[in-house]
C-alpha cells in the first residue's frame, strides 16, 4: 500500500459530524498538524485567559523556568518570535509582574529576564491547566500512541528546522 492511499480500516471508518476530511486531506501532513496545532491552541488559549496568559507568554515563562535568566535576543530566538514581538511580549508579562528585566552584569548593552514569584506560582497552575487541556485533546490515544506521535513529532521538527 502506498503511503499515501488510506487502509481498507480508514475507508470504513465514519467520520464524527463536522469533522467530514475532503479527499486527500486525511494524507496530507500539513493539514493534520495545523488542523490539531488549531484545536489545541485555540483551547489552551481559553483555558488560560483567567491567568492573564497567552499560549506565546506560557512559552515565555516554561523557557525561564527551564533555562533561567535569558536576554530578550536569546528568548526571541529561542522561541523563534521576532524581536519586536518579543518586546512587546515581556512588557505585557512585566506589567503583570510575572518577569522582570536586569542589567546584564556580563554586558551593560543588555538585560536578562528573570521569573517572579508571582510569574512561578502563575506558571504552576499554567502548566496544571494546560496539561488538563493536552491530556483532553490527546485522549482518544493510548499512551503508546501518544509517546510514538510524540517521538515522530520532535524527529520531524529536528530534521526540518527552519
Amino acid at each position: 500500500m502506498a503511503m499515501n492511499e488510506p487502509s481498507e480500516r480508514e475507508q470504513e471508518q465514519p467520520q464524527e459530524p463536522g469533522m467530514e476530511l475532503v479527499p486527500g486531506l486525511a494524507h496530507s501532513a500539513g493539514f493534520l498538524i495545523n488542523r490539531s496545532g488549531r484545536i489545541i491552541r485555540e483551547r489552551v488559549t481559553a483555558a488560560l485567559e483567567p491567568l492573564s496568559l497567552t499560549p506565546q507568554d506560557l512559552g515565555i515563562l516554561r523557557i525561564l523556568d527551564a533555562r533561567g535568566p535569558l536576554s530578550q535576543h536569546a528568548l526571541s530566538t529561542t522561541h523563534s518570535i521576532d524581536r519586536t514581538t518579543m518586546v512587546h511580549l515581556i512588557d505585557g508579562l512585566e506589567r503583570r509582574d510575572f518577569v522582570v528585566r536586569m542589567r546584564n552584569t556580563l554586558d551593560r548593552r543588555s538585560h536578562l529576564v528573570y521569573l517572579t514569584p508571582r510569574g512561578r506560582k502563575t506558571l504552576a497552575r499554567a502548566i496544571k491547566i494546560t496539561q488538563k487541556v493536552q491530556d483532553e485533546f490527546l485522549a482518544p490515544l493510548s499512551g503508546e500512541e501518544w509517546e510514538s506521535m510524540r517521538l515522530s513529532l520532535i524527529k520531524l521538527l529536528s530534521h526540518n528546522r527552519l
